[in-house]
This record gives C-alpha cells, structure tokens and sequence, in this order.
C-alpha cells in the first residue's frame, strides 16, 4: 500500500491533457474579461462552484451510487483533483454574463436553463476525451438535473455574497 496519491492511474494521456488545456485557456479567458467583480467575490464564486462540483460528484459518482468515474477509474488521483480546477471559471462566466445582463424573474430561468445545456455539451467533450467515465445506469438527464440546481444555486449565493446587509447591491 502506497502513502501519496499518484498524478493518474497508469498513464497521462487524452483526457489528462484535455483537462490541462481546459484550464490553461479558461484561466486565460478570466484574466482577459475586463474585471466585473472584486477579487473576494471572484474566489467566493470559485470556492463555491468547486465545492458543489466535488460534493456532487462524490456524491452520484462516488461509493453508493457509483454512477461514474472520474478521469481513469475509481482510485482518486491528483488530476482528479486538477479536474476540478475548471468549475471556478465556468461559474465566473456563468454569474459574470448573468451580472452583466442584469436578468430578472423568467430571463434567470431561462438563462439558467440554457447554461445548463451548454455544460451538458461541454460534459460530452469530457466523456468523449475520457474525463467522464460512465456506468452502465448512468443518463445524461441526471447530470441536466444537478446543473439546473448547481447554477440555481450559484445564482442565490452570487445575490448573497452581492447584497449589503440592508439589502442594498453592493457591487456595479
């Protein structure tokens, strides 16, 4: 038995080097955007969505559903971990177009809806490249489900952690 946790299960291959240029251009994306928020509300909105990302998918993925793996297999290795590097950016540009559009009521909604449909295409990249492994009862219905919820609820932590205690809008 080993004490470290490997950088993968057996080999770096496709879906390891998807995952690293992923992050190499979301990352540069977010330092290109012209800056919306402060820079604690950008690491509060990177922490959450991480969060939510790895509670979900230890979740559904993990022991008593086991509806997936992540990466190479079932064993936890350091670029599952990177894997989960790319949740930060997407909820920035999830709430940094939802901000700047300033959408209310229906237009959230559907907003969140459409979003939901984007990650569901970019989760088949994953699968395609081998990020996402999945089993036998897995569907991608459940994955649309869980996105639905995670940006309804990065919608309400983003109002949170935007409002000042009296209910005023505390950012632009």
């Amino acid at each position: 038995m080993t004490n470290y946790m490997p950088l993968d299960e057996g080999a770096f291959d496709l879906n390891d080097w998807f995952i690293l240029g992923c992050i190499a251009a979301a990352y540069t994306i977010v330092f290109l955007l012209p800056k919306r928020f402060p820079s604690s509300v950008t690491f509060l909105l990177f922490m959450f969505s991480s969060t939510v990302a790895c509670i979900m998918d230890n979740s559904i993925g993990g022991h008593i559903f086991d509806l997936y793996d992540i990466m190479d297999g079932p064993a936890y290795t350091i670029m599952d971990f990177v894997a989960y590097l790319l949740y930060g950016p997407a909820a920035y540009f999830f709430i940094y177009f939802y901000d700047r559009l300033q959408l209310k009521g229906l237009k959230t909604v559907g907003y969140i809806v459409l979003w939901s449909f984007s990650a569901l295409g970019f989760e088949w990249l994953c699968h395609w490249a081998g990020v996402f492994r999945y089993k036998d009862s897995y569907s991608y219905w459940y994955s649309f489900c869980i996105y639905l919820f995670s940006q309804s609820a990065t919608v309400r932590f983003y109002r949170f952690i935007a409002e000042e205690p009296h209910g005023h809008r505390a950012l632009p």
